[in-house]
Parts: structure tokens; sequence; C-alpha cells
């Protein structure tokens, strides 16, 4: 194992008193010195809304089943190496259903506890994102909910923008995993938020509201989150209700807002009568609601768009 500091620890090390990271924190960088360094989560962010999964080649399928296969002999020095080179070129992200396919189908020749040993080593006490990633990808084929030490750490390390799919992936599996996921959303605002937000299920009035009123606040772009907060907080069922309070508009306003801007992700064009449901919400925000100064920018945003769009 590397004698660094794992990434576990580090994360643990800068939570503040409230259990979140400072907005100023950023994992270290596993970047050479001189190349673009990305925000925590972003060139995961980016490869699953821009870039899609190609399958892996021969070679590549062959590598992963090598390391795998050492992390079942437990070699996992080894298998932790090879990890980190082999990622530099296959993300984890991009090879979840790759690894997990591997173990699945060769699960009576792999070693369960040498397995969830590696993994949670990796969990636990490596130094490297990827090599992390991947323990977090394996621990999903095992039950993670009644290790209370385990399912606190996916917790914890879910906090960090980067591991935030991660852990949402293995938290859709626990019990109460949908509140879960919601306790972690208000906890990221980075691209930790814009995964929970698209994860989380509208099953209770709670969630709805969270979702109304933060779903879009994050610290990347709104848009990537705009339909699907129109969607899972019904959004037009909403305008459609009396006595809606002042806040209750503005947010739909924001939530439109981030539907009107197209640029990362398709928003307000997924709606069948776009124009139809624009001109309910600006009738509806102008019968008499107290609208400060964004909302009144949403409105004007609206305006725009029904005009240049009519």
């Amino acid at each position: 194992m590397s004698t660094e500091k794992s990434l576990f620890e580090c994360i643990r090390g800068n939570l503040t008193e409230s259990g979140i990271l400072p907005e100023a924190f950023s994992l270290p960088s596993d970047e050479e010195e001189g190349k673009a360094r990305f925000a925590d989560g972003a060139m995961d962010g980016i490869s699953i809304y821009h870039m899609g999964f190609s399958p892996l080649g021969d070679a590549d399928n062959e590598e992963l089943g090598r390391l795998v296969r050492l992390a079942a002999d437990g070699k996992t020095k080894e298998a932790e190496s090879g990890f980190e080179v082999f990622c530099r070129s296959n993300r984890a992200v991009k090879i979840i259903d790759a690894l997990q396919g591997f173990i699945m189908d060769h699960r009576e020749e792999l070693s369960p506890g040498n397995m969830h040993a590696f993994a949670a080593e990796m969990l636990f006490q490596s130094a490297h994102k990827e090599c992390v990633k991947i323990g977090m990808s394996i621990l999903e084929l095992f039950n993670t909910y009644e290790d209370e030490e385990i399912a606190n750490a996916i917790r914890m390390i879910g906090i960090s923008d980067e591991f935030t799919i991660f852990a949402v992936f293995l938290m859709r599996g626990w019990p109460d995993g949908n509140k879960e996921i919601l306790e972690l959303a208000k906890k990221v605002r980075g691209w930790g938020r814009i995964h929970c937000v698209d994860f989380i299920e509208p099953e209770s009035d709670e969630i709805r509201k969270w979702l109304l009123f933060n779903g879009v606040d994050n610290d990347i772009v709104p848009a990537y989150s705009g339909y699907r907060v129109y969607e899972k907080a019904g959004i037009n069922g909403l305008l459609d209700e009396e006595g809606l309070s002042d806040q209750e508009i503005r947010a739909i306003l924001s939530v439109i807002s981030a539907m009107l801007d197209e640029g990362p992700v398709s928003g307000i064009s997924n709606l069948d009568e776009p124009d139809k449901f624009l001109e309910k919400a600006m009738e509806k925000a102008e019968s008499g609601y107290d609208l400060d100064e964004t909302a009144l920018s949403d409105l004007d945003q609206i305006r725009e768009w029904l005009q240049q769009n009519s």
C-alpha cells in the first residue's frame, strides 16, 4: 500500500463541525505538475453528461481481469498499483459495468473474502482517486448497509464531490437509500449535488419541497438539474395550485431559468408545449407576488424566450 495519506483520512480530517467540507477544499491532485486541474468530480461529471461510454477493447478487458484476479488472490499492493495505471486511460466511472460483470461472471473462481478486503482497503487507505472508486464499485456487490463502519465511511467519503456518485450507487441498494441520498445532497454543492438530484426519487412532500428550493442550487451550472427538478418537484402542477408563497414562486422561476439555459443539457425543449407552460408561469408570477431582483430577472428571461420562439 501507498505510504501517502489516504483520501478517506484527508476528507475526514477536513470536515467542519456541521459535517461538510470547506468551500475551498479540494483533494490532492493526481495530475502532473503544469497540467490543468479539474474541480473535484468534474472529470467524471463531464464524462457522464458529455462523453458517453465505450466498451473496453480485448486488451483492456484482459488487463482488467488480471487486476481483479490479483485482488482476489490477496495481492493488494500489486492490484492497487495496476488499477492506478489502468485507470489513467480507463476511468473508474466508465468501467463499473465491466468490472462488476467480470467479478460476477467469475465469482466461483474469486475469493469473496479477499475481494471484499481489497475493496475496503481501497476505500479506507488508498491515496489514489480512481483506486478508491474501484473499491467502492466492488463494494456494490456486497452488503454494505449492515456493516456500520463501511456504511459510515461511504456516507463520509461521499461528501467529497469526487466520490458522491459512487456513494450514491452504493446507497441505492440500502433500505433507506433515497433518504440517505437526500441527506448527502444537502452536504454537497458541486457535481455531487447534481448527481444526487439525478437519483433522488420524489417519494414525499419533504423531498419535493427540498428539490424545489435547492435542486438547481449548485456551484457548477444550474441547468444540469433544471429539467430533473421540473419533473420531480412537479413544477407544472404547482402552478395550478392556489396560495403559493412568494418563496415558492421565486423557486419555480429559478428552476425555469435553469431550464431555459440549454448550453450543457436540454431543458425547456423537453416539454411538448414549452410556450404554453412559460405563459402560464409568467401569468402566475405576475398575479400579485412579491418578486425580488433575481425573480424579476428570471421573468425577463421567460419573456425573451417567448419573443424569440413565438
